[in-house]
């Protein structure tokens, strides 16, 4: 993580350099400039971790020639990775104050449909994050 750029900075370069607009570059901002007040900046690398991990996992359920086992054991894997990143997540907005944490959980957290398409393309969103960082670290 550079960490002489502000979240905002940090959200428009990852989408500059991969060359895809980000669906929540305000989100990913806030974590990124929370990640940095708080010291949490491994949290934040593991939110990027979780996201493209869960990605890959879904392109395999995704798959027409997995059989019922494969999608069982990656149905399941999608659970728990989903459960990894909110813990995850949660105990980063924990830090922030009250109203603005609980503006990112009703939008991204709260147990609704519209918040679980929320969801997704935040873990979208991190999943990009997580490509910029390997992008950053092979050169």
């Amino acid at each position: 993580m550079n960490l002489d750029l502000s979240g905002n900075e940090f959200a428009a370069l990852v989408a500059q350099r991969l060359g895809r607009r980000l669906e929540n570059p305000g989100a990913i901002a806030a974590f990124y400039d929370l990640a940095l007040r708080v010291g949490k900046t491994t949290d934040f690398n593991d939110l990027a971790f979780y996201a493209k991990s869960y990605q890959k996992v879904a392109r395999l359920l995704s798959n027409e020639r997995a059989d019922d086992r494969t999608k069982y054991t990656a149905t399941e894997e999608l659970k728990s990775l989903v459960v990894r990143f909110t813990g995850l997540a949660e105990g980063i907005l924990a830090k922030l104050p009250d109203e603005e944490g609980d503006r990112l959980r009703s939008r991204y957290f709260v147990l609704t449909q519209d918040s679980f398409r929320n969801l997704q393309t935040l873990m979208s969103d991190f999943a990009e994050v997580k490509d910029f960082m390997l992008l950053e670290r092979g050169g």
